[in-house]
């Protein structure tokens, strides 16, 4: 089981360390760099124990507000009345084109965590045919 555990550590480090690549690629093709903040805030901790691996991802929150095109003036459970968005409202206060979503996240985040479940369940899947081999072979130390 060692083995196993081994084999998906190192898959989960480099899951990791692609999606960071994926990321900062996104942000640098759709431009969400003004400040580099949250370019380089991306980080990733993968732990393994007897219990598991576990994977931690850890960005600047406003990174999400700029996939989905929100930010100041925009709030959970907002009626739809944001006068801000209208066309006629932007140009006589003089703000410019409103805010556009540049999804550098979710989409690539949902492919890439489904492919890495079926990965390791064919990896994990490998290991207890393994395991039933060995037993069904008369070789009990090999279950462990």
């Amino acid at each position: 089981m060692a083995g196993l555990n081994e084999e998906i550590g190192k898959y989960s480090h480099g899951w990791t360390d692609m999606m960071l690549q994926i990321w900062r690629e996104q942000i640098e093709r759709l431009r969400v760099i003004d400040t580099g903040a949250l370019h380089e805030s991306f980080s990733s901790q993968v732990a393994s124990s007897a219990a598991g691996t576990s994977i931690k991802m850890k960005f600047l929150t406003y990174g999400l507000y700029v996939a989905a095109g929100t930010g100041r003036g925009y709030y959970r459970g907002n009626p739809g009345d944001l006068e801000f968005l209208d066309k006629d409202y932007r140009k006589k206060h003089k703000l410019g084109k409103a805010r556009q979503a540049k999804d550098w996240f979710n989409k690539k985040y949902y492919r890439s965590y489904r492919v890495m479940v079926e990965d390791l369940a064919r990896i994990t899947g490998r290991e207890a045919a393994r395991v039933v081999a060995n037993g069904l072979d008369g070789n009990p130390a090999d279950l462990v």
